[in-house]
């Protein structure tokens, strides 16, 4: 087991953001976390990035409670990879490709060490596993979004983490670049098969069959949780949005429609 929340609950300012949240993370487990806005997956990814402490329940991150002794937040952070679509934002336009890659080994935003021949050997080997070893030695502010979240996705599996986390990483891109994010996710899942995955997104169109579980929240509790074709289907989405809908499965991908 990876993450263990039991009957975790958070409050922000006397409002309940989390209700009695219970959840495992497994290796090799794929999750995709899904809910309207304001359902708390801000929260429950916070809590599981050691950001924030949950107001009642156990929190268990790799073994060890968050702010035990001798285990910090950045204990945490260091077994995990991370991308959202505002992190590109925070590099330098005229940073290197390879640096930013680099720059996962410490999780700075920019590079501040002189790396090691190791480490920059990784790099290109994780680059060469993705498919997009050409970007290397480009600046990541020519490249396009799309082909940014891809460097992303290098730099937050250049430490082999036990889990990764995806904060809704296609949010902003076009058809083509969420497409070619979307192949490039294909490939981590195959050389990584181990790395657990939580994948937050509105899109449930970009989940492909790799992700085999999914967690529903509605109003800061678990509205269904289990294997994703138990879970994502027309009868438990019509309740999550109080309107129905249908979900089509084809071509190893998902599609809602409202009826």
């Amino acid at each position: 087991m990876l993450i263990s929340l039991k009957n975790v609950s958070k409050t922000i300012e006397g409002r309940e953001i989390l209700k009695d949240i219970n959840w495992q993370v497994n290796k090799g487990e794929h999750w995709l976390v899904y809910g309207l806005n304001g359902a708390g997956k801000t929260t429950l990814l916070n809590i599981v990035n050691a950001y924030e402490f949950a107001t009642t329940g156990e929190v268990v991150l790799f073994g060890h409670r968050p702010g035990e002794i001798g285990y910090s937040a950045q204990d945490v952070r260091e077994q995990m990879g991370y991308i959202s679509c505002e992190l590109s934002g925070k590099f330098q336009p005229e940073e290197t490709v390879r640096d930013v890659v680099l720059s996962g080994f410490r999780q700075t935003i920019g590079l501040y060490h002189t790396p090691t021949q190791e480490e920059i050997n990784r790099a290109k080997d994780v680059l060469e596993q993705l498919n997009i070893a050409e970007f290397e030695s480009q600046c990541l502010g020519k490249l396009s979004s799309g082909e940014q979240q891809r460097v992303l996705l290098a730099r937050a599996i250049i430490n082999r983490p036990k889990v990764l986390v995806l904060d809704e990483p296609t949010n902003g891109l076009d058809f083509v670049g969420r497409e070619q994010f979307i192949d490039t996710l294909k490939r981590m899942y195959y050389h990584y098969p181990e790395t657990a995955l939580i994948y937050v997104t509105h899109f449930i169109e970009e989940i492909s069959s790799d992700v085999n579980q999914a967690l529903l929240l509605k109003e800061g509790s678990i509205h269904a949780k289990g294997e994703i074709e138990d879970v994502l289907n027309g009868h438990h989405l019509s309740k999550l949005f109080n309107m129905p809908v249908k979900v089509y499965h084809h071509h190893h991908r998902y599609q809602i429609v409202r009826l």
